[in-house]
């Protein structure tokens, strides 16, 4: 276990890191699926952002077994270089998958305030924040708009964050305000790997 923080209440026993890291890959991009008895976690990202996948392959290191996969992800057009991994199944993952799945489909849990740590949303906004004109956004078109209006009301409670729900693509994403990035960065920069950094650069305040 990490510390003391580590020790409080959790689903299975992955430390502080491991639940926080886990928490926003799944709000992101990765996912929770059963083979066998239990489920694992399954991680996908470009080779553009290998340093991420880095990340939680290191974390998650002692539930994996094989070795990073690079592949080119064929789509119309083009290929994409891409880097994955899975872990081995286990009983504490399908824990969390019991709390982020409903009918196989992703969900935010209603008590995610509970995990939603400063590194967890730092790994959440490596995987879906993008920058704006003037403010930054969270891709959360796979949610309903009650669990986009959910996690917005955890970034304004557990970090004082102001943000908005906007419609996206007939979806709904998460906007946060100009004057909140400032504060979204102090939160996230102790976790927020160099390579996503520009993330976070909107484009009002780049230089030509």
């Amino acid at each position: 276990m990490d510390n003391a923080e580590g020790s409080s209440s959790s689903f299975g026993n992955f430390s502080f890191t491991q639940r926080s890291v886990l928490v926003g890959t799944v709000l992101g991009d990765g996912c929770l699926a059963k083979h066998g008895r239990y489920h694992r976690l399954h991680v996908k990202h470009k080779a553009a952002h290998k340093a991420l996948v880095d990340l939680k392959y290191a974390t998650f290191r002692e539930f994996i077994s094989m070795s990073l996969h690079g592949f080119d992800q064929m789509l119309p057009g083009r290929s994409y270089p891409c880097f994955q991994f899975a872990t081995r199944t286990h009983p504490w993952f399908s824990d969390w998958y019991f709390r982020f799945y409903q009918s196989e489909k992703k969900i935010v849990p209603v008590d995610i305030a509970e995990h939603m740590t400063p590194l967890a949303l730092a790994v959440w906004f490596m995987d879906d924040g993008a920058a704006d004109h003037a403010g930054v956004t969270f891709q959360t078109h796979n949610f309903s708009y009650e669990e986009v209006w959910r996690l917005s009301t955890v970034l304004k409670e557990r970090f004082g964050l102001v943000t908005t729900v906007r419609g996206n693509r007939r979806r709904w994403i998460i906007y946060v305000i100009a004057s909140s990035v400032r504060r979204l960065e102090e939160v996230i920069r102790p976790h927020l790997l160099r390579e996503f950094s520009y993330k976070l650069n909107v484009r009002r305040t780049r230089t030509p």
